[in-house]
């Protein structure tokens, strides 16, 4: 099976390394889209999170965790860091998402379906309540190896999270 890597696609775009809340699962094939908790630690955006710090660079392997799928972090808040690429950088991301992506969505905005349990993280392309995403086309068209469900976006700028 070859392995699509999600990611990413603008050149050069500037990380930031945090530290990381405790026991926080990012899949090696998801969004991986997170906020900053009120220690200023790394977390997951779930479903409902209305604002965005940035886009997680995973780390290789499990970390804390059980599973080739995702590294999970430490059990200890701030043990691990992660590099972040912040709202701020305007990045183009290739990501999973839950549906088959049209030309015609390119310009929606939409949102994250995510849960922080090691399970898949996607974009929802059809739901537009969070907003928290810009779709900027299709993945098709931007990567040949992209499956029809994969989608390029951008983190929606009037969604940033404010200073913690």
């Amino acid at each position: 099976m070859s392995h699509m890597k999600y990611g990413v696609l603008t050149p050069n775009a500037k990380s930031i390394e945090l530290p990381v809340a405790a026991s926080q699962f990012f899949r090696h094939d998801g969004v991986n889209a997170v906020y900053l908790d009120g220690s200023g630690h790394v977390t997951l955006a779930l479903t409902a999170t209305a604002t965005l710090f940035g886009v997680a660079i995973v780390p290789g392997g499990q970390g804390a965790g059980a599973s080739d799928n995702y590294w999970k972090s430490s059990a200890t808040a701030g043990k691990d860091k992660i590099p972040v690429i912040p709202v701020s950088e305007n990045a183009q991301f290739l990501v999973p998402s839950d549906d088959t992506v049209t030309q015609a969505m390119a310009g929606n905005a939409c949102d994250l379906i995510a849960v922080n349990d090691g399970t898949a993280t996607t974009v929802n392309v059809g739901t537009s309540s969070t907003d928290v995403f810009l779709i900027e086309g299709r993945g098709v068209d931007y990567k040949y190896d992209a499956a029809a469900t994969d989608v390029v976006v951008r983190l929606n700028p009037a969604k940033v999270q404010a200073d913690t």
